[in-house]
This record gives C-alpha cells, structure tokens and sequence, in this order.
C-alpha cells in the first residue's frame, strides 16, 4: 500500500464496486465520469485518478487507451476517518437547507444520514420525497467526501418518522452511544457525556437534532425510552440547521483527541 497523492478524486458508483477492487481490476466507466475526466479535466490515456470504492478504499487509477475503461494500479493509504461511525438523525429544516447540512456534515465525518419526520417540522410524515430529490443528497455527500478527501460516501437514508427510526435502532445489538439534543439547562452538555462514556460503546455514535422549536416532550420521552441520552450543546439556542454542524464538531473534536 501506497500513501495517497494529490490527483483527482472520483468516486465509483455501487454498481461499480459489486466486486472488490483490486491491482489490475478494470473500471468501467460511466458517461459522466467519462465526460468529467476527459472533457472537463482533459486527462488522457495513462493520466492518474483516485478512484473511492465507496468502502473505505482508495485506488490509483489511469485512464487506458480505451476511454471507457480505467485500469487499477494500486491501492493508497488514507486514514482521514474518525474513530467511530456516526449516524446523525435530523428533522428535516424547510426548503432546501438539509442540503447544507448533508455537505458540511459530511465534511465533518459522518458515516449515516437518516432525514427524520417530528412534529414540529414543516414537512409531515406522508410527503412523498421523490427519487430526483433523494438522489440530490446522495451526490451532495459524494461529493462532499471527495473535496474533504474522505474514506467513505455517508449513506443518507429515505425520510421516515422518528418513531419508525426508533424502532429500527432498538433492533441493532452493538454496543452504541445514543444522544439526543435537547434545549433543556439540566441536560449534560454532549461533550461531558462523550468524556463519560464507555470506550466500547464509542465505536458506534448516534446523535440526533430537532427541528426548529426543538422536540415536543413526547419525543423526548419516546427516544430516552429506546436508550436515548438528552444532552445540550450549550446555553445558546440553535437553528436546525446549525445544531447538526455543531454535534458532530464536538463529536469529531472528542475523538481526534482520544
């Protein structure tokens, strides 16, 4: 394994990737990918690319003398990641403002997005999120995760309501940290339960924000019943858009210091 170099990054599609890469794998490449190498980078046959597989690896790449296809030529080094996987839950703000929280989250190293219905948020529980729009998130944290050069392309999930998400995680038997933020002046800041959590436990993190208004009371009650810890992000208010950037801040800040 080599260390990485500074070239351009692209990420593979999943269909790409359905079996593993490895030295002297082909890619076949897509017509935007192509497109975006060739014509816009104007790279020719023999030029260098990272190719992400979506998995956590990064491969030195050349284009051949074929355009469509890419030969692996080794594999590269990268530990850009955090020290545990983060899934941030998070009731949908309006308009278009989850966009700026799926780019600067995954900047900051989440590994899960999972957009969430409450009460308080404008778009309710049954509004149809089309394909166009979820396939928008998912190019958004690609390419997110290649500017920040990271490991891993966040999976950001379908809307769902919070209860149904409760339900999901009360499933999973690993050892997970759980938090929800909550305005209350009597909940530990985040960073104090961080620092007062089992070790084990940190390797999985989940941590979920409130629309604007924060959660209602049942809500609160609902998560802390499914082993959800109410936790401040400190005497200020913040906006829906703002709580996430700052969780994971802290979350990301707690680890690259243990």
């Amino acid at each position: 394994m080599i260390k990485k170099r500074r070239l351009q990054r692209l990420t593979l599609q999943a269909h790409q990737v359905l079996s593993a890469l490895q030295i002297n794998s082909s890619i076949a490449l897509t017509t935007e990918q192509r497109h975006y190498l060739c014509n816009v980078l104007r790279l020719e046959a023999e030029s260098e690319f990272i190719a992400l597989d979506r998995q956590g690896g990064w491969w030195l790449a050349k284009l051949s003398n074929d355009p469509d296809i890419a030969e692996v030529i080794a594999k590269l080094e990268n530990n850009s990641e955090l020290a545990a996987q983060i899934t941030l839950g998070i009731a949908m703000p309006k308009g278009s403002n989850i966009e700026s929280v799926i780019r600067q989250t995954t900047e900051l190293g989440v590994r899960q997005i999972v957009p969430l219905f409450s009460d308080r948020t404008i778009i309710k529980s049954g509004t149809e999120i089309g394909n166009q729009k979820r396939d928008r998130w998912q190019r958004i944290a690609e390419e997110a995760a290649e500017l920040s050069m990271r490991n891993y392309v966040p999976e950001i999930n379908s809307p769902q309501t919070l209860a149904a998400w409760l339900d999901t995680l009360a499933s999973s038997k690993s050892p997970t940290c759980k938090y929800i933020c909550v305005t209350s002046h009597n909940a530990p800041h985040l960073l104090t339960s961080l620092q007062n959590s089992n070790g084990e436990e940190n390797s999985e993190i989940i941590i979920t924000t409130g629309s604007e208004g924060g959660w209602t009371a049942r809500e609160e009650e609902m998560a802390i019943a499914s082993g959800f810890i109410p936790v401040s992000l400190g005497d200020r208010v913040l906006s829906a858009i703002t709580a996430p950037v700052v969780a994971l801040s802290i979350v990301g800040a707690f680890l690259d210091t243990q």
